[in-house]
């Protein structure tokens, strides 16, 4: 048998796949061209006589032609050589002209020489998720656009969202790519362009929009399920106020990302540019990822201190601060990578954390812990495409893992909301069982007392009895004396209440349907050896016979001929099994629905007193059987005795 991994093999294996996962793309782009053989671009000019893409797609990644402050197509001029050849994806302001690095905000024109092209459909370029605003020609003709291009920085607009146009090739097969870019923050080319067939791309994006929609719709969907499962929930320990503010900002950064930004612009963001709003994504993210602190302690069980919480609050308020105040130029160069990589210190606390309790994880927690590594790995590709890292276009990958994320965090409150009232269904049905123990027992007690009383007032009235029996017998009137005492018990004649066996809960249940059983005319007989202190609980005790014994009397008033009815109970210990045995009589006819015996009596709390016996049973780890025939139903219940009550074993009665 293959044994199964523990939970400490499940955390490391599942660390493992999120940083395959994360990486893989990378590397795979960094590879690209050695693992498909695509040409790439090198001092201005790319040759596409090996271009075979299985996609369609052609990445124009490499090595372009960079004018700087210049838009040498909408705004033509006597062209000179380029300024610099710069690495597409990369930023301009890795580069310096005349000594002096480029700023981080500003305009240029990119430029890149295509040969050995031909293309009988249309086709276009465009630059997915890219945050500045640019336009692109081929051979002069505009292929698409995004935003607004000026060289005045007060009106440049940036929209991550492109408009596509169709450009049909001109004669030949070398073509003139040229890219105009304006931005106030992201400098260079730093995303790759991509020529695509027209028709394809609009096909693919309307595509998109159409997964886009529907996963949205999916978070949305939780996260009105989560506020109602909060809701619920609200009394018990399981809600936390947390949780609906972690996905309210789960929404708020599915909505600033590139896929989504263009949507709400004008309605959640005032319309202010995609750069504009690069602060403001920052703070959602590192507020999302600080708050995985409490999703992990209040859903896996790991406690934290107030130290450690204000620590790491204070160490991402720090970095968000450094990203704030250092120059946008120099977080280009240097800090666009290094700040999100320094925020992992977070993620590896918490799984060392989740690793040294794992242990203690309630149920669903490791489930609670991969839907943390969901969104840490969705933010991680995330950041690594918006950075230029990632070729292939990854944008839903966020959206579909924030998804993910979502759905399991719904499933798994509903789940525990569904726990939480199935406790509260038991808690209400032992109360119940409880208030029919005491009403059993109140009614045995209460014939108990009727029976003390008579014997009460047959005591108190028993020296007249002596003394009307002296004076009869004094005065040699026999005869009289026999009349006498045969008025007289029959005056005090009282039919005995049997004791039925030495545990008191027991004896009150079973003698409470005995008496329920003379009241119907139904032969009750009982054979039963149950001491005093067993190891079944009391409760239990009373599901077992109280349901057993129900359910036998309630057959047998079904009877057409009440006269053929009984109910034989046998209790006692063989084997070392403690074994309740109940034959009744019963009318032949019986309902069953999924392997389920179902009561005649109707309603929902009914049905349950076989199962509710099942349960019992099986929690101390015996079983239940069942036998009928066309006259007599038996239920036969047996749980192993515990090795004090195999020291102390009686027979079966």
């Amino acid at each position: 048998m293959i044994k199964k991994p523990g939970r400490e093999w499940l955390l490391i294996i599942y660390l493992i796949i999120a940083v395959v996962i994360m990486e893989f793309p990378v590397i795979y782009t960094n590879f690209y061209h050695d693992i498909t053989g695509e040409p790439i671009a090198k001092d201005g000019s790319i040759n596409m006589s090996s271009a075979n893409p299985a996609d369609g797609k052609i990445y124009l990644d490499g090595e372009w032609e960079f004018y700087w402050n210049r838009f040498i197509v909408s705004e033509p001029e006597p062209l000179s050589s380029p300024d610099l050849f710069a690495a597409v994806p990369g930023e301009w302001s890795n580069y310096e002209i005349d000594g002096s690095r480029l700023p981080a905000a500003g305009f240029g024109s990119y430029k890149l020489i295509i040969h050995d092209l031909s293309a009988s459909d249309s086709v276009t370029i465009s630059v997915p998720d890219f945050g500045s605003a640019y336009r692109v020609f081929i051979d002069g003709q505009l292929a698409a656009e995004s935003g607004v291009v000026s060289k005045d920085m007060d009106l440049v607009f940036t929209v991550p969202e492109s408009k596509l146009y169709p450009v049909t090739l001109s004669p030949g097969t070398t073509h003139e790519i040229v890219l105009e870019i304006a931005t106030t923050r992201f400098s260079g080319l730093y995303m790759s362009p991509v020529l695509s067939d027209y028709n394809h791309m609009i096909s693919e994006n309307n595509t998109r929009n159409a997964i886009r929609y529907c996963l949205f719709g999916v978070v949305i969907f939780s996260f009105l399920n989560l506020l109602f499962m909060y809701t619920v929930s609200i009394r018990s320990k399981l809600h936390s106020s947390w949780m609906p503010v972690l996905m309210f900002l789960l929404i708020i950064r599915i909505m600033l990302t590139s896929e989504f930004f263009s949507i709400w612009q004008p309605i959640l963001f005032f319309n202010r540019s995609y750069e504009a709003t690069n602060e403001f994504m920052y703070l959602i993210t590192f507020v999302l990822k600080y708050f995985l602190i409490f999703l992990v302690q209040e859903q896996c069980g790991i406690q934290f201190s107030k130290k450690e919480k204000l620590g790491f609050a204070f160490y991402y308020a720090l970095l968000y601060l450094i990203y704030l105040i250092a120059p946008q130029g120099f977080t280009n160069q240097y800090l666009s990578v290094i700040i999100p990589m320094l925020t992992y210190i977070l993620d590896i606390y918490l799984f060392v954390r989740i690793y040294l309790g794992r242990k203690s994880l309630p149920q669903w927690g490791m489930l609670i812990y991969w839907g943390a590594i969901l969104v840490v790995t969705g933010l991680t590709i995330d950041s690594y495409y918006i950075n230029g890292m990632i070729n292939t276009n990854m944008s839903l990958t966020l959206l579909l893992f924030f998804t993910l994320f979502s759905i399991i965090m719904s499933w798994v409150y509903s789940m525990r909301v569904s726990d939480l009232y199935d406790d509260f269904s038991q808690s209400s049905s032992k109360l119940e069982l409880a208030q029919n123990q005491l009403a059993m027992q109140k009614e045995y007690y209460d014939a108990l007392s009727m029976q003390m009383s008579e014997i009460r007032e047959i005591k108190h009235d028993f020296r007249h009895f002596t003394g009307a029996m002296s004076r009869l017998a004094e005065e040699n009137k026999m005869d009289e004396l026999k009349i006498f005492l045969t008025g007289y018990s029959e005056k005090t004649k009282m039919e005995e209440l049997p004791v039925f066996c030495e545990n008191i809960v027991a004896n009150s249940i079973i003698g409470f349907y005995f008496l329920r059983a003379k009241k119907y005319g139904i032969p009750f007989e009982s054979r039963c050896k149950i001491e005093s202190k067993i190891a079944m609980s009391d409760s239990d005790v009373c599901i077992v016979l109280g349901n057993a014994l129900e359910n036998a009397i309630d057959a047998c008033r079904l009877l057409e001929h009440p006269e053929k009815a009984y109910v034989f109970l046998e209790a006692g210990t063989i084997k070392g099994q403690r074994l309740f045995k109940v034959r009744n009589s019963y009318n032949g006819r019986l309902e069953i629905k999924g392997g389920r015996y179902l009561s005649s009596k109707g309603g929902k709390s009914h049905s349950l007193g076989i199962p509710n016996i099942k349960r019992v049973i099986e929690f101390y780890g015996g079983f239940v059987k069942i036998e009928q025939n066309v006259k007599e139903f038996t239920l036969m219940a047996a749980v192993p005795l515990t090795v004090h009550e195999r020291d102390a074993e009686a027979p079966l009665y």
